[in-house]
């Protein structure tokens, strides 16, 4: 079985581990970006050399230096991006080990749709902000820095003239896009979520404003939400369309040439064409300014989100591999509780082997949450579970997951053939084998047959078969026949009765149905915390 562990090591939470294993490549690259940066300023300087004597040699250097820019800044990029794809596997990795070490309470607090944003979504913001990083480091601090320094030695520090626009459009980009977004932000959201639910209100009710005749109430409230967001959003583009001209109106090569020209006219030809050309190497990097600011922000969330994400506690990872007593499993003064709730009270018990043992009780007595404890998805808040002597956190995840087979409540199946999910199990058993299981099930069907076309009734009875197929000594069940009639439902549990005696299993049920409990050889009832053999 592979290692649940993934490296076989604890990782600590956070990206720490992941920044590391980038950091070479991120300063390799970073290196790169800068001598292509020079590299580029080396070719302006010769083409201004040229200028002042004419002299061919200097545009060969020009061209010399550009191709050595264009080198080092593939270079870069490739760097930063190699870099990039090891933080990125690195963190996927890190992320799915932390799923798979969530207790179950946790992990069905995780909406669907964040985990996949943080392994998708989240990632990806990550890959930008990392990939470019290099390059941008190079932009907005070398290049501009040299440039400067240039400009100041041709015609002195009334280049500071220069940096007007792009100081002007920095001031849009770094103070007031923040503010408004700060201020703005989240009610621009609300609008277009609005909206958003206002359509889809109206399109997924339009059966039901048939039946009840509602269809002018309907189309009113689309149509009051429409005219909301078109104000809202009129509004707020108003208010950004006047800095943003203006901002665009500075990042324009005609301003910056207009101040280049007013500050070195009277200058010579090699000055003022020192001071047009590299008055652009100032204000290209405030063209930039805006997406660089966004990959920034967008990482920096990103990276909030995977951080609390991997900061929430996980299961305990033991490393006994053997057990020198037998699977006995028990619990002693078992507590556990949910967000200060008690939900489990000192609760203890042994469940004999070669038998099968019921858990019955009322809805919300904890059966299921005693079923994750004992299969080791959740740690106690006080108490133990026990294999033998050994507490279940002790064992490695290999040994439980060898000892105990935990088949969850509800109908979940692979979206491949009924082989395919009976091989999870039994992945060397034989066709007559599984068949054999699916029958004990109650079950005939061939093995080629898609999971996914079943009914409730089968997929559950797919997944009571693992019980036939397993290994395992101890095989909990969370209401296995919630989904079949009374004859179905006796003929199963017979079944698992036979394979609890004859195979001498541990077999643990959680059922609603008095009549299988009834049958059973020992019985847990949670309401009352009291136990029955």
């Amino acid at each position: 079985m592979t290692d649940l562990n993934l490296s076989g090591k604890s990782i600590p939470p956070g990206l720490a581990h992941q920044w590391r294993v980038a950091l070479p490549g991120l300063i390799s690259g970073t290196f790169a970006a800068v001598i292509a940066g020079i590299a580029m300023l080396a070719g302006l300087w010769f083409i201004i050399k040229f200028i002042d004597n004419m002299s061919w040699c200097w545009l060969n250097y020009a061209l010399v230096s550009w191709l050595l820019a264009a080198l080092f800044t593939a270079l870069s990029s490739w760097l930063a991006h190699q870099a990039e794809s090891r933080f990125a596997a690195a963190l996927r990795r890190t992320v799915a080990q932390h799923l798979i070490r969530l207790p179950s309470n946790i992990l069905a607090k995780q909406n669907e749709q964040t985990l996949k944003q943080l392994l998708t979504d989240d990632v990806a913001s990550l890959h930008h902000m990392l990939a470019h990083l290099p390059g941008e480091i190079a932009v907005f601090t070398v290049i501009p820095l040299l440039s400067i320094g240039i400009l100041i030695y041709f015609i002195g520090i009334s280049a500071i003239w220069v940096l007007l626009p792009g100081l002007i459009a920095s001031v849009y980009y770094l103070i007031i896009i923040p503010r408004m977004t700060r201020r703005d932000g989240t009610a621009r959201m609300q609008v277009m979520l609005d909206i958003i639910n206002k359509a889809d209100e109206y399109v997924r009710g339009i059966p039901v404003y048939r039946i009840y005749g509602q269809h002018s109430s309907a189309l009113t409230a689309y149509t009051e939400a429409t005219e909301k967001f078109t104000r809202n959003m009129v509004h707020w583009v108003a208010k950004a369309a006047t800095p943003a001209a203006i901002a665009t109106a500075m990042l324009q090569a005609v301003a910056t040439f207009a101040i280049g020209y007013w500050v070195s006219y009277t200058q010579d030809t090699t000055t003022l064409a020192a001071t047009l050309l590299f008055s652009l190497a100032i204000v290209t990097p405030a063209l930039r300014l805006g997406h660089g600011i966004d990959y920034i922000r967008a990482g920096r969330a990103a990276a909030g989100r995977l951080t609390k994400f991997l900061h929430q506690p996980l299961l305990p990872a033991g490393t006994i591999n053997h057990l020198p007593e037998p699977a006995v499993l028990s619990m002693h003064d078992a507590v556990f509780s949910q967000e200060e709730h008690p939900v489990l009270r000192k609760l203890s018990f042994t469940f004999p082997a070669g038998a099968i043992t019921a858990i019955t009780g009322p809805s919300g007595a904890g059966k299921t949450t005693l079923l994750n404890a004992l299969a080791g998805y959740i740690p106690l808040t006080s108490g133990t579970v026990q294999l033998g002597k050994t507490d279940l956190s002790a064992l490695h995840d290999d040994t439980r997951h060898r000892l105990i087979l935990f088949i969850p409540q509800g109908y979940d199946v692979l979206d491949n053939t009924i082989r395919a999910n009976l091989a999870l199990t039994a992945p060397d058993a034989s066709d007559e084998v599984m068949q054999q299981a699916l029958a004990r099930a109650n079950l005939n069907l061939d093995l080629s047959t898609p999971a996914r076309t079943l009914s409730g009734g089968e997929k559950q009875r797919i997944c009571i078969a693992r019980a036939f197929l397993t290994q395992a000594e101890i095989i909990l069940m969370d209401e296995p026949t919630s989904a079949l009639d009374d004859q179905n439902a006796r003929e199963i549990f017979q079944a698992l009765q036979e394979l609890a005696h004859t195979a001498y299993k541990t077999i643990i049920i959680v059922t609603h149905q008095p009549a299988l409990a009834d049958k059973a050889d020992a019985k847990l009832v949670l309401e009352a915390l009291r136990s029955e053999a």
